[in-house]
């Protein structure tokens, strides 16, 4: 199709990795909403709220309400062997990739940028925020909104790489992306963010750098699992505008993912309780209940609108005062946008450890 002749908008879609509702800023990661069609076919993005977290690693859900932070699966806890590369001593023969455009978000850009791949533009959860839980450098980075651009606007960015989700590609269409002239790298629905890294570290002849980044996540899994007392246990809970609350119960998203891999306990489990492909059980106010662990981990984010505002409201209700760890004062407040990425998943093991910890 002719750009000129069809304008193609980026419309919300579900995503099983968001942290979701209109909760979640838009992502992830937030939106789960799905695709639109409008005068042509439509698409979305986004890992943990409204719009779309930590790109996300799954296919898309669209049961389940919009969110915005990735969905991976556990990583191997292997310690590190003495041969396994640093990402200070990792080096490659670096293929020269041109301008990168991304369609992922923080979790596809937070790994790009850790491997030294130069990015011309990205979409972003919530893109008035800007890029939310990168240290790298983003500056110069154009941003994006997935809801609001079209084929023709991203043509102007001359991309030479478009990096993108399969669920994207199978919205949008495989050729009206190939019809922007660039090389297209579909990343597969459920990629895990060590998988996602490999992925990129071949495509952009960066092996080594892979190698050493995914050697560090395993590294601090390693040490952290040593640190954490050994009846560790946590809930681990959104709260979307509504009050909406969610529990995590399957190992899917970083944090529930992160607290598996280091052998404490969620509570619930997912034996116990029925989840959504994001590991998530949405609750109403009468099945606070389940909310018991010992430590309650909530996952929010203050520029995802109605976040804020939703805590506030919840904590209002005096089951929610009952609950062991709101009674004890052993509740932390995680930014669930904070952390995107793979490199987000190895600084977050250390916050939990602390955590369990404190």
């Amino acid at each position: 199709m002719n750009a000129s002749s069809s304008s193609i908008r980026l419309a919300a879609v579900g995503v099983v990795v968001a942290l979701g509702v209109a909760a979640c800023g838009g992502s992830d990661g937030d939106e789960e909403t799905e695709a639109t069609v409008t005068d042509t076919a439509a698409v979305t993005e986004a890992e943990e709220s409204s719009r779309a977290t930590d790109a996300p690693d799954t296919a898309p859900d669209t049961s389940a309400p919009p969110a915005t932070e990735s969905v991976e699966t556990a990583p191997s806890t292997e310690a590190v062997t003495a041969e396994s590369p640093s990402t200070s001593e990792a080096t490659s023969d670096a293929v020269d990739v041109g301008r990168v455009v991304v369609l992922g978000e923080e979790s596809v850009l937070a790994d790009l940028l850790a491997l030294d791949v130069p990015v011309v533009a990205s979409s972003a959860t919530v893109p008035d925020a800007g890029f939310q839980g990168i240290e790298d450098d983003t500056e110069g980075i154009e941003i994006f909104d997935y809801l609001n651009t079209s084929l023709e606007e991203l043509a102007t960015l001359q991309p030479d790489q478009v990096i993108v989700w399969q669920y994207i590609v199978d919205q949008v269409g495989r050729e009206q992306l190939d019809g922007l002239g660039a090389e297209v790298l579909v990343i597969p629905d459920g990629t895990t963010s060590r998988e996602r890294v490999e992925l990129f570290g071949e495509h952009f002849g960066r092996e080594a750098e892979a190698e050493g980044l995914i050697a560090d996540l395993d590294a601090a899994y390693a040490v952290g699992s040593e640190q954490v007392p050994e009846d560790c246990a946590a809930s681990v809970v959104a709260i979307y505008p509504g009050p909406s609350p969610a529990v995590f119960a399957r190992p899917v998203w970083a944090v529930p993912l992160a607290v598996d891999t280091l052998g404490c306990e969620l509570v619930p489990s997912g034996d116990e309780i029925e989840t959504d492909g994001n590991g998530r059980a949405y609750l109403s106010l009468e099945q606070l209940e389940v909310i018991a662990g010992p430590e309650l981990i909530l996952l929010q984010n203050d520029t995802v609108t109605g976040d804020t505002e939703a805590v506030e409201e919840i904590e209002q209700n005096p089951i929610w005062g009952q609950l062991p760890a709101v009674a004890s004062g052993d509740v932390t407040v995680i930014d669930r946008l904070g952390y995107p990425g793979l490199v987000g998943e190895t600084r977050v093991v250390d916050e939990l450890v602390a955590i369990f910890n404190g």
